[in-house]
């Protein structure tokens, strides 16, 4: 496993979501070696907060969309 790869699975975490890069993830954040671990911890740090502002943005917009149709 090498950084170049790791950071791909990174990205394709983080823009598309793509699971089999989140276990790549996983497993390295495991792995033995300190950098790759941190790289791997990092990205997958970043997925999840992507995550979460995504869901807060769906949230918020079917909630604007209920309240318009409930009023309008």
């Amino acid at each position: 496993m090498n950084s170049n790869y790791m950071f791909l699975c990174g990205v394709m975490w983080c823009k598309f979501g793509q699971q089999e890069a989140g276990k790549e993830l996983l497993r390295a954040a495991k792995s033995g070696d300190p950098d790759m671990s941190a790289l791997a911890t990092a990205m997958l740090a970043k997925g999840a907060r992507r995550l979460r502002d995504l869901e807060r943005g769906a949230q918020t917009s079917s909630r604007t969309m209920l309240e318009a149709s409930l009023s309008g």
